[in-house]
């Protein structure tokens, strides 16, 4: 899997409005997800106001409030969008090139490449998931976290931060609790979202920063204006 501009790991609704905006503009996107099946999906209805001509804007839909019509409209405008190629695999850890980032290998063999990796990896990076005396390792109900990753990129030297999530009780699903981590705030920079241990390397949603749907939404757009900033 080779060709990519740029490779963003995660389709939550970070990963997925930088890949919509950067491929719309042009550049060649690969957007990684562990499952297919929960792409953009959100955990409780989102709310406007939402950003103007935003992915999550334009698959919101006020007559259809189910999360999974939401999450078949955000996934359908992603497969039918050129440049962008939306495919499941787990990203295991990064390809490096001495201090510069070029892709990362997957838990199913084939490596996925790019010039400039992002991780959109939300809640997944040393994911713990409570439900009342349950625990399991997962990022949110029924989806794993990265442990391979995760484990890398500790041993490369990032340091995180321990945060918390709260998911309240719905019709359809049980009230839980995630731990998870995030980058430490000085790996980070701002302003350009580079991971400044290693080149070529991008965060961008939970992992950095916590926030809500619209949030996650303007902050995917703000990372797809760099980098096509950056891309000239």
């Amino acid at each position: 899997m080779e060709g990519y501009e740029v490779l963003i790991v995660g389709a939550g609704f970070a990963g997925s409005e930088a890949a919509y905006r950067l491929a719309q503009k042009g550049v060649r996107v690969g957007l990684l997800t562990q499952s297919l099946d929960s792409v953009m999906m959100p955990f409780l209805p989102p709310r406007p106001p939402f950003p103007e001509g935003s992915l999550l804007a334009k698959a919101y839909d006020p007559g259809d409030p189910r999360l999974w019509a939401f999450h078949a409209r955000a996934k359908y405008l992603l497969e039918n969008q050129p440049n962008l190629h939306l495919f499941q695999a787990t990203a295991t850890e990064l390809l490096l090139e001495g201090d510069r980032v070029v892709g990362v290998a997957t838990w199913e063999g084939p490596p996925a490449k790019a010039p400039r990796v992002v991780l959109a990896v939300g809640s997944f990076l040393g994911a713990r998931l409570r439900m009342g005396e349950v625990e399991e390792e997962a990022g949110r109900l029924s989806e794993a976290s990265y442990p391979d990753l995760f484990l890398h990129l500790q041993a490369l030297g990032f340091r995180f931060l321990k945060r918390e999530r709260e998911v309240p009780q719905t019709p359809g699903t049980p009230g839980y609790t995630v731990s998870y981590q995030a980058f430490h705030p000085e790996e980070w920079e701002e302003a350009t979202f580079r991971l400044t241990r290693l080149k070529g390397l991008y965060a961008v949603g939970l992992c950095v920063r916590e926030g809500e749907y619209a949030l996650m939404s303007q902050e995917g757009l703000r990372l797809a204006e760099h980098l096509l900033h950056e891309l000239g």
